[in-house]
């Protein structure tokens, strides 16, 4: 219930009901205007004066659709019972559509529940009174147009929206991320949004975790949407999941009654294909393929983690999520200022010989293994080839996303020959002349695009800088946490370390600590 004015030091039982009247008013979009609340309360106070009522209480439902079932209105189901009840002789409503929308069942049943207790319907813009005889058949009449006519409302609003979505045109609301909406509802890129939505993929595709993002992501002071806010997993996944993402027309679909909480892209119904809402020459930031193998990688994390929010906290250890108990193959975490096996129960045996070693011994053990490890492999290893790949795809993406979108399009032609071959000589749905005008455009294609991926250069790194101790040993002991953990990750899988042989037994690095390289096999099997 909103705002109510209520009659002040007159005691409800020594006041005529008939001398008061209940106001009802209700707009489905809460806006100013000819039609808005405040115009519909103060045309019914003028009448109640008029006519020598006073005005008990007003009930208001803004916001509200008077068509649509299902939609609670909580003050209309109050001023209904205060008029059925007794406790006033009449409600009064700004014009009858403002009561109901539902058409002659919802209003029929009100008008004998309100006549059942001598009480009284007045309508002023249509001037009716249920009290007035002959006036409650027009009253029914009247809420038979007013259903009528939200119907074919929502009919041509449905017929227009058909209409945008074959066009291709955005269908209103918020800009999906990273675009912005022109003035003919197309999507273009968005200068400032558009290359983080691209970083995000790209990181997403080379392995990182949303939340590795997010924390990265705030402890960059990189501004969301809101001022203020703060970068969330579920933000970023509702971004990754929407169809919108690939410049594609997005759906919400209703399952068993109910709308999904998940975003579809709509496919047009005579052709069965998906719509690019797209301005000419604009590209998505992300390809349809791409977004496929994002939805895989999101659901394949998901069945392996479990849905849920996680809380998006800044990092504080270094080796959280690479450093494991050798005994037992189980990630190690910080407690107080240690890394420690948590002992979890694994087939009905506690770890045997679980983790216990001081952070302030294990950290700066791990970055000189890292600094020296790196120096000690040869050029031509295949260690040093997979370091090169993730620090492409962390920090120099375009090069492996120019190759890939090359052999993603010579795959689609290469796809759709092998189609159009299929429909010829095996359908037969696809006459000769058809076919070899086809066959011709595609095999055009697919020789210009082998012909550009073979031009490419292949994409290289100068890994210099990693490979000098002098300068790779300073750089990760004075880089901040996140930094210090991204320059590890690039290439080390995993880290295994052994308990201690025996208590206050000194730390020996190179007897303790084993690390997997990246291109390199596990040798605990965890590949």
């Amino acid at each position: 219930m909103n705002v109510r004015n209520n009659i002040l030091g007159m005691p409800r039982q020594e006041v005529d009901r008939k001398s008061l009247v209940d106001l009802y008013l209700r707009l489905s979009i809460d806006k100013e205007g000819k039609d808005s609340l405040e115009r519909q309360e103060a045309d019914l106070r003028a009448w109640a004066t008029r006519e020598g009522l006073t005005v008990r209480e007003v009930w208001r439902d803004p916001g509200k659709s008077g068509y649509k079932r299902g939609v609670k209105r909580p003050d209309f189901d109050a001023a209904i019972r205060a008029v059925t009840s007794g406790e006033v002789g009449t409600l009064a409503v700004w014009k009858l559509d403002r009561l109901s929308r539902q058409g002659a069942g919802q209003v029929g049943t009100v008008l004998d529940d309100v006549d059942a207790v001598g009480g009284r319907l007045f309508f002023l813009k249509d001037s009716l009174d249920s009290s007035i005889p002959g006036h409650r058949i027009v009253i029914v009449m009247v809420s038979e147009q007013a259903r009528a006519e939200s119907a074919n409302t929502s009919l041509r609003v449905r017929a227009k929206k058909e209409a945008s979505r074959k066009e291709g045109k955005y269908l209103g609301g918020t800009a999906p991320w990273g675009y912005i909406v022109d003035e003919d509802r197309k999507l273009r890129q968005h200068p400032d949004e558009a290359p983080l939505v691209r970083e995000l993929v790209d990181r997403v595709l080379a392995g990182d975790s949303l939340l590795t993002v997010c924390r990265d992501w705030n402890a960059r002071g990189i501004p969301t949407r809101r001022q203020g806010g703060t970068w969330r997993t579920s933000t970023l996944s509702a971004a990754l999941r929407s169809p919108a993402l690939a410049g594609l027309m997005p759906e919400k679909r209703r399952v068993e009654g109910k709308w999904s909480t998940s975003t579809e892209a709509w496919r047009d119904p005579d052709t069965g294909e998906t719509v690019s809402l797209m301005a000419p020459g604009e590209r998505a930031i992300v390809t349809e393929s791409e977004r496929q193998r994002l939805l895989d990688l999101m659901d394949s994390r998901l069945r392996a983690y479990g849905r849920g929010r996680m809380p998006v906290r800044q990092p504080k250890s270094l080796l959280g999520g690479l450093l494991r108990c050798a005994s037992c193959k189980r990630p190690a975490h910080t407690f107080g200022r240690s890394y420690r096996c948590r002992k979890w129960h694994v087939g009905g045996n506690d770890c045997e010989r679980p983790l216990n070693v001081s952070i302030d011994v294990i950290e700066p053990a791990v970055r000189r293994a890292w600094a020296f490890g790196l120096a000690a492999h040869d050029p031509e290893s295949p260690i040093l080839a997979a370091v090169a790949e993730h620090w492409l795809q962390t920090y120099d993406p375009a090069p492996l996303r120019e190759r890939e979108e090359l052999a993603e399009q010579l795959d689609e032609a290469r796809a759709r020959l092998a189609a159009a071959d299929e429909d010829h000589y095996v359908r037969g749905t696809l006459d000769a002349e058809r076919y070899a005008r086809v066959s011709r455009a595609l095999n055009e294609r697919i020789a210009t695009l082998a012909a550009r991926l073979a031009d490419l250069p292949e994409p290289a790194v100068d890994l210099t800088a990693l490979l000098d101790p002098e300068l790779s040993l300073p750089a990760i002991e004075s880089a901040p946490v996140n930094e210090a953990r991204a320059l590890l990750r690039l290439a080390i899988k995993r880290i295994y370390v052994t308990a201690a042989p025996k208590p206050g037994a000194r730390f020996l690095p190179h007897e303790r600590i084993r690390i997997v390289w990246h291109g390199q096999p596990d040798p605990f099997g965890e590949d």
